[in-house]
């Protein structure tokens, strides 16, 4: 019966004492489920590596507790964790043939030979390699896909409580990348090992993940489902790292119980935002951001009924189910070039026109000013 991975309060700073202490970690603290495909995400030197490899016993932490069930695995040394981890790398051997390379754990744990066949058999059946391991080549002359599912099979085999995944897909093309996402979703779900999976990738971790937690340096910023860190970001750097937020610089100019009515800065463009989607607080007065998804926004060449805001059409890009137009706003409504996502292409426009953008009624958001998104 595996059992839930508790962070209390783990810190890991590099050059401690040193002129430049680095503070990969600060006070990470949540609770990763039994039989749980948890997603580490965040930009890189966000701290998802370190605090994978310090679950690993690859690092010490400098203070805090990992918990497995009621055990402190941060006092247990890395070869007495019982736990499986897949490098980015594979970190698979050329001179052994796959067999053996699966087999390796299992002969290092000096598993009886009959056992290791069993076992081998087994995970290779379950990573979808039984015709590969009849062959018995070197893996070198196997696939990038191929090598990735070797290389979880080895981490399989001995049947560990958690399973690590370092940015396993990196290494892959971008269709093999959605071909191995599923795979590992499946693979994870047919074991019910507790897996964490660390990628700088949004898409692949809301593909993969049934929960994910954002990480910008060292802190936790948010945990939750993918819908949840979508249609609820609770900052600006969750929003727009979950997917894509244009923001508006506005001002509140009145707020109450049930919503508030933000204006961007220099201009008659005003919103009304509902209590459930404003984040921070906020008085009449002050700056904010208002945040809008590229699927709530409406790019026209006519004025359109709802308010709306000039720009300049710099890039069409047809996208398959959408096409996305980037629009230069004018003055000081944007804080960079906006993303807007329409169902098909708009017939009347063309880069490097003039268009109008507004917002959809009531899909709008607020965040603190003060933030970096």
């Amino acid at each position: 019966m595996s059992e839930n991975l508790t962070y209390e309060k783990v810190n890991k700073i590099f050059d401690v004492g040193g002129k430049n202490p680095v503070h990969a970690l600060c006070d990470v603290s949540f609770t990763i489920n039994s039989g749980e495909l948890f997603c580490l995400l965040g930009p890189s030197g966000c701290g998802k590596t370190t605090l994978l490899r310090s679950t690993a016993g690859l690092e010490t932490i400098t203070s805090g507790k990992m918990l497995y069930g009621d055990v402190d695995i941060s006092t247990i040394p890395p070869y007495k964790r019982n736990i499986g981890m897949v490098f980015q790398s594979f970190a698979l051997y050329p001179h052994m043939n796959i067999f053996e390379n699966v087999a390796y754990g299992l002969r290092v744990r000096k598993t009886p030979e009959a056992e290791v066949k069993r076992k081998v058999t087994e995970v290779m059946e379950l990573v979808g390699l039984q015709d590969e391991l009849k062959r018995n080549p070197s893996p070198t002359a196997l696939s990038g896909g191929q090598q990735q599912r070797v290389a979880i099979a080895r981490a399989l085999v001995y049947s560990p409580d958690i399973l690590l995944l370092d940015e396993p897909l990196a290494n892959l093309d971008a269709k093999l990348r959605r071909y191995m996402r599923a795979e590992i979703r499946r693979i994870q779900k047919a074991t019910n090992i507790t897996t964490i999976f660390v990628t700088h990738d949004q898409e692949e971790a809301m593909a993969v993940g049934d929960r994910l937690a954002v990480l910008r340096k060292g802190v936790v910023e948010q945990i939750g489902t993918s819908d949840e860190l979508y249609t609820q970001p609770q900052n600006s750097f969750v929003a727009n790292f979950i997917g894509k937020m244009n923001f508006f610089k506005a001002e509140i100019e009145n707020i109450d119980g049930a919503s508030a009515l933000a204006r961007v800065k220099g201009t008659g463009f005003a919103e009304t935002v509902d209590r459930s989607r404003i984040h921070g607080s906020f008085t009449k007065g002050s700056s904010a951001l208002l945040g809008a998804r590229p699927e709530q926004l409406i790019v026209s060449k006519a004025l359109p009924q709802r308010p709306s805001l000039p720009g300049t059409v710099k890039i069409i890009q047809h996208l398959g189910q959408f096409v996305r137009y980037e629009v230069e706003m004018e003055g000081d409504a944007a804080s960079a070039i906006f993303e807007i996502d329409m169902g098909g292409l708009v017939v009347d426009i063309k880069e490097g026109e003039k268009v109008n953008v507004s917002l959809k009624s009531s899909l709008a958001s607020l965040y603190e000013a003060k933030e970096e998104a």
